[in-house]
């Protein structure tokens, strides 16, 4: 009866103390952080390299932990023979599978005049023996392969280090291999055994068993989306990169999954495979199920920026994608500026006619107030554009363009038709901030039409490119550099409208010059035109602190009268140094450029304000 009472007893007191605890009125306990009792000093000694001694003082916990030292030399002691299953891993990564390693912690004398109530300090010393290094001799996949059609070509072609240190890491990689070998043949639920090693002592060597256990040949078969409420299934379809009856490989199947993200109509899309293979002889038929969550459709963005040559402007855009179901996407785009207006509408048709094949058509309506001129522009293009590859991409259209253009207090007008053909190359790594890669346009238009009354048929070539180098592989320093060149064959400038001269100089050229103001001006010093451009420019772009960085940068130019350039009025040269604010939504950019060979029509300086690098 008295222990029954006491677990009565006993309850009671545990259920008070929760109902306390649930009405909030019992504080929470405070835990303080444990005193450190105890600083110290580590040395390790005998591994191999300094590769393998830099990694051991990354993963090692007396090295991570040591600024935080340690609450007793017990304490400490078990922290650093903690550590020595680590440094063995370290060992057999690096081929030494014999290795011994020793830890000792030893108490320091303290000075007489030190502080009685300071930490005491400590030494730890960890000695390693790495023994031998192991040479792998041999290393066999054993295929256990129902099909009797599976193949894998010899470990060392995968990787493994048949014939030299047997270290782990390449070894693993090479079974990896293996596996991602199988997957593409079909064997999409092929798995690693037991790996088997069969070491030799005395000689130092090693040799390797791996096996691998194909499973069953798979073949594509239906698929099904889950999660599709405005797209239309028939749209996802055309980016299927298989056919139903082919032999499955999971690489197509991520090829897929990506191709569906691309199209920004979901925010998750997964494609899978069944979690087991199905049972039954024979190739299996595997049913692909699709799981998508759609994302919000319509977008709306802002935007501004400035220079001290065209003062500031403000943008805004809307864009309606997957208008009927099939991604289709329509743009609307506004420009407001003190020199420059525009409205433009965008159409694009993805996988028009054909994969990787988009229909696209714009219309814009621009009015400009330059130096060189003014005008009232209104063009409507249509074309297609044919991704070739991951980094190709070619179009061809037709364009239509009426201009009312104002120059020198004459008006003209121009009528003109083309046929606008490009190719695109970019090997880069980001759109807004590359570090690396090359890129490359070419655009090639046929122009055709009436120009102040008179026949006009000219060809314009504008070529372009841009490369970026990563100089520590940090992304921390990047020398980037870009070239234009650009001709019109024509008979003459005034056989070419103003609006479809070449000009260069301002914010997306030659920097520290006003906008077109590179090349030859008349006799108010405002800029002709010409028939050749070509353009130079290099920076060096430096993340100083965090999201904070800075530039420098030369930029050069000239334009010619001549369909190619002469030089007879010299190259303009600026130069300048700018800020960067790395954003999510790219880099924030402030740059200064100053002209280096002014002429009395050139501004002292020019201020950029915009987002994403300058190229």
């Amino acid at each position: 009866m008295w222990r029954m009472g006491r677990q009565l007893w006993i309850l009671c007191v545990a259920a008070a103390l929760a109902g306390c605890a649930s009405d909030d009125k019992l504080d929470r306990p405070v835990f303080e952080a444990p005193e450190t009792a105890v600083t110290y000093e580590v040395a390790i000694n005998g591994l191999p390299n300094e590769e393998m001694t830099a990694l051991a003082e990354d993963a090692l916990t007396v090295y991570r932990r040591q600024e935080d030292g340690a609450q007793s030399l017990a304490f400490l002691r078990r922290r650093a023979e903690g550590d020595v299953d680590v440094i063995q891993r370290i060992l057999r990564s690096r081929g030494y599978y014999r290795g011994d390693v020793a830890v000792q912690v030893a108490r320091l004398p303290r000075d007489e005049d030190a502080d009685p109530e300071a930490p005491e300090m400590a030494a730890v010393t960890i000695d390693v023996t790495p023994g031998p290094e192991f040479m792998l001799t041999r290393h066999d996949f054993l295929l256990d392969d129902p099909s009797g059609q599976a193949s894998l070509p010899p470990a060392g072609d995968l990787g493994s280090p048949v014939g030299q240190a047997a270290a782990a890491e390449p070894i693993v990689a090479a079974e990896a291999a293996a596996l991602t070998a199988l997957q593409r043949q079909g064997y999409a639920y092929a798995a690693n055994g037991k790996r088997r090693a069969i070491a030799d002592l005395d000689a130092a060597t090693l040799e390797i068993e791996s096996p691998l256990a194909t499973g069953p040949l798979a073949v594509y078969g239906a698929i099904t989306y889950e999660g599709l409420e405005d797209v239309r299934e028939r749209y996802l379809r055309t980016y299927i990169p298989w056919q139903e009856g082919e032999v499955v490989d999971l690489a197509a199947l991520r090829s897929y999954q990506q191709s569906l993200l691309g199209t920004d109509l979901f925010s998750t899309v997964r494609v899978a495979l069944p979690e087991t293979a199905p049972p039954g002889g024979g190739p299996a038929v595997l049913p692909i199920r699709v799981v998508a969550v759609e994302r919000p459709f319509r977008t709306v963005s802002a935007g501004a920026r400035f220079s001290t040559d065209d003062g500031p402007s403000v943008r805004g855009g809307f864009e309606h994608r997957n208008l009927y179901g099939e991604n289709e996407t329509v743009t609307l785009a506004a420009e407001a500026g003190i020199e420059q207006q525009s409205l433009g509408v965008g159409y694009r048709e993805p996988q028009y006619m054909r994969p990787g094949q988009d229909l696209l058509g714009t219309f814009t309506l621009s009015r400009e107030e330059d130096d060189a001129f003014d005008d009232l522009t209104a063009t409507a293009t249509i074309g297609l554009q044919r991704k070739l590859s991951p980094t190709w991409i070619v179009g061809a259209g037709l364009l239509g363009e009426a201009s009312l253009i104002t120059d020198q207090g004459q008006e003209q007008t121009a009528f003109l038709g083309g046929i606008p053909l490009f190719a695109s190359y970019d090997g880069s790594d980001d759109p807004l901030n590359p570090t690396e890669g090359v890129r490359a346009r070419l655009d090639l238009v046929p122009y055709a039409g009436v120009f102040d009354d008179e026949g006009a048929y000219f060809l314009s070539i504008d070529a372009q490119g841009s490369a970026y180098y990563d100089i520590t592989g940090e992304q921390d320093y990047i020398l980037a550099g870009r070239a234009r060149l650009g001709s019109i064959l024509a008979g003459d400038l005034s056989d070419v409208p103003q609006t479809r001269r070449l000009y260069s100089g301002g914010g997306g050229s030659v920097r520290g010059f006003a906008q077109r103001f590179v090349g030859p001006l008349d006799a108010q010093n405002d800029p002709t035109g010409g028939l050749s451009a070509l353009e130079l420019g290099t920076e060096l772009r430096a993340r100083l602190f965090g999201d904070f960085g800075g530039v420098l940068f030369v930029d050069a130019g000239a334009v010619s009268e001549q369909s190619f350039p002469d030089f007879n009025e010299g190259m303009q040269v600026a130069a300048g140094l700018g800020f960067r604010y790395y954003s999510p939504a790219g880099p924030i950019r402030v740059d200064v450029a100053l002209p280096l060979n002014p002429r009395d029509a050139d501004d002292a300086f020019q201020i950029y304000f915009s987002i994403g690098q300058a190229f």
